[in-house]
C-alpha cells in the first residue's frame, strides 16, 4: 500500500488514486507492457523452446513442460499447487512429486540465491549459476522484446555482441 504514498489514511489513499499513476486506466495511459507474448527460440544444438506469458488469469503462477522421447515433465508453481509430474510415454504412468512450501519470494529462489552466495563466500560451496549465465537469461528477455517491437528474428550471438559493445561505450 505504501506504493500509493506515505499518507495511508483513507483520504490519502483516495487522493493518491485520483491523482497518481495507480488510479489511471491501464488501457488509456502510457502502459506499454504486453499482456501476452509467445517467444519461439531455438538453441545452438537445435533444441526448440516455446515460452508463453500471459497476464490475464485467475491466479498468479508459473508452469513448465518438457517433452522428451520417453516422458513429459510438467511443473506447477502456484499458490494452489506446487508439484512436478512425470508422464511416462511407455507405461502411461504418472508420478507426482510435491514441492515443499517456500519461505520467501520467487518460490524460495531468493533465499536460495542468498544462501548459495554466503556459502560461496565462506568457501563451503561454489555458486551453481555464474554471472554470465544469469546475464544470458536477461539478454534473452531483452532479445525477445527487440523481436516483439521490431517484428524480427533475433540472432543471440549478434544481439550479445551489440550489447557487449554498447556496455563498453556507456
Amino acid at each position: 500500500i505504501n506504493a500509493l504514498g506515505t499518507d495511508l489514511s483513507e483520504a490519502g489513499r483516495m487522493k493518491a488514486l485520483q491523482e497518481g499513476r495507480y488510479g489511471r486506466c491501464v488501457y488509456q495511459c502510457d502502459n506499454d507492457v504486453v499482456d501476452r507474448q509467445t517467444v519461439n527460440m531455438e538453441f545452438a544444438d537445435g533444441t526448440p523452446v516455446v515460452m508463453v506469458m500471459h497476464g490475464h488469469s485467475h491466479e498468479e503462477s508459473r508452469s513448465m513442460r518438457y517433452d522428451g522421447t520417453r516422458a513429459t515433465l510438467r511443473g506447477y508453481f502456484s499458490h494452489f499447487r506446487k508439484a512436478i509430474e512425470i508422464h511416462d510415454h511407455l507405461t502411461g504412468r504418472v508420478e507426482e512429486v510435491a514441492i515443499p512450501e517456500a519461505s520467501s519470494g520467487h518460490g524460495g529462489g531468493d533465499n536460495g540465491i542468498v544462501h548459495s552466495f554466503v556459502q560461496a563466500l565462506r568457501g563451503e560451496e561454489t555458486v551453481s549459476t555464474t554471472a554470465r549465465e544469469s546475464l544470458e537469461s536477461h539478454l534473452m528477455a531483452f532479445a525477445a522484446e527487440e523481436s516483439r517491437l521490431n517484428d524480427v528474428v533475433v540472432n543471440m550471438a549478434d544481439f550479445r555482441a551489440r550489447a557487449e559493445a554498447g556496455s563498453q561505450h556507456g
